[in-house]
């Protein structure tokens, strides 16, 4: 495809934890991709909007900024048979463009072998399923989503962009776990994940910063979402992050636990709890939701938590308290203030109030928010006042057009996309 000026239509699936997000884009490999598009559309599934029916997974459609719904799916149905729902309705719908030039898809755990983006292959597709114990929540559904894709779209390329490539480049040190050194010549270290998003954010926000491809960039990205994981940059690069082996480490989540002491997990299982019980507890009823009983959606608790409910102000408080501490430990990592702390993700772009508790802990680092500015809007940008020591931005998540971005590299690289 090398020197080809035609656009090509890619479609990007990035089928998550608890949503399913496909954007169809249009690009021309060979051009400047440094600026975000917007996509011709996006379908979105959602499992944990808090306005969901109750027996069905409503799928919305945004097209050129307007808004519509294009169906539903059961809720009592497994991910393959939604991811294939949901692109059967889009298949079925001529206004969207049809058949794609290339598929994109994000594949959470790449493990040490994956360590950039490549052409799906048998090969690929068996070493990400081998993958699916340590990401339970993420690779089952990012292979479903791939598998039907490819059976939906037939013969065109698939490509798969791996979160834990953006830390690859970590030192040693922090990839290691302090336990006997067999475990990491076994693969079991620290990986990290959202690297898609984190690789997009550090980019973009040095772009914000007038400081593009400068290698002494130092920046700490917050990552909140159904998962939520922060990570300390220098000059573009991971080099070091709140998640590890799986994406259940770190600070508290939705439905995740985030780091517990493991002298807990050894306990509960003394008492008779088996390993699948154990799994279900941490991933899926843990974090928020577990913390409250009422939801793990903090759209659905800070309201709850401002009104006095006291199990959604728990909630919310354990949930900051962790963020500090993890934006506190990447400070250590970095050894010096931050050039800026970025917010990203569902929750970092558009809950004020836990991005001010984020900051407000840093104040004795002459840390400062613009109220104004962290209060209003949704766009990119600065909300730091003048008088901080460093900066805050908000970075609108772009995993989709990131991954875009890594297709159209690799399909236009003739020596890579072999």
């Amino acid at each position: 495809m090398a020197g080809n000026r035609n656009p090509m239509r890619i479609i990007a699936v990035n089928a998550g934890s608890g949503s399913l997000k496909v954007s169809l884009f249009e690009v021309v490999p060979q051009d400047s991709m440094a600026e975000p598009r917007e996509p011709l559309w996006t379908a979105l599934l959602d499992t944990t909007a808090p306005d969901q029916p109750p027996d069905e997974l409503l799928v919305s459609l945004d097209a050129g900024g307007i808004s519509s719904r294009l169906g539903s799916i059961s809720k009592d149905t497994p991910a393959e048979t939604r991811i294939r729902g949901m692109l059967a309705l889009m298949t079925r719908d001529s206004t969207l463009g049809g058949k794609p030039d290339a598929v994109v898809h994000r594949v959470v755990h790449g493990g040490e072998r994956y360590t950039e983006a490549v052409r799906m292959t048998e090969e690929v597709e068996a070493g990400i399923d081998r993958l699916c114990a340590f990401a339970p929540l993420h690779n089952p559904v990012n292979l479903a989503g791939i598998r039907v894709a490819k059976e939906i779209f037939g013969d065109i390329p698939h490509v798969a962009v791996f979160d834990t490539a953006f830390h690859q480049r970590m030192p040693r040190y922090a990839a290691t776990y302090a336990g006997p050194r067999e475990w990491f010549e076994r693969g079991i270290r620290r990986y990290g994940f959202h690297g898609t998003s984190f690789r997009w954010a550090a980019e973009y926000g040095a772009a914000l910063l007038g400081r593009k491809n400068d290698p002494g960039l130092c920046l700490v990205i917050c990552h909140l979402g159904g998962g939520c994981s922060l990570c300390a940059t220098v000059g573009g690069w991971s080099i070091d992050t709140t998640m590890g082996f799986t994406p259940l480490d770190g600070i508290a989540m939705c439905t995740r636990s985030g780091s517990v002491d493991p002298g807990i997990l050894i306990h509960l299982l003394r008492e008779g709890m088996d390993t699948d019980e154990l799994e279900e507890l941490l991933n899926r009823q843990s974090g928020l939701l577990g913390l409250s009983g009422i939801s793990g959606d903090t759209r659905v608790l800070i309201p709850l938590a401002e009104h006095g409910n006291e199990d959604a102000r728990l909630a919310i408080g354990v949930f900051r308290h962790r963020l500090r501490r993890g934006i506190g430990g990447m400070l250590g990592s970095m050894g010096r203030t931050p050039d800026a702390l970025i917010f990203t993700d569902v929750i970092g772009e558009s809950a004020p109030s836990i991005r001010a508790a984020a900051c407000e802990a840093f104040g004795f680092l002459g840390l400062r928010l613009d109220r104004e500015a962290n209060e209003a809007g949704s766009a990119d940008r600065e909300i730091s006042c003048a008088e901080s020591s460093g900066r805050v931005l908000v970075v609108r998540s772009r995993e989709d057009w990131q991954m875009v971005r890594e297709c159209a590299a690799l399909l236009g690289d003739p020596e890579k996309s072999l």
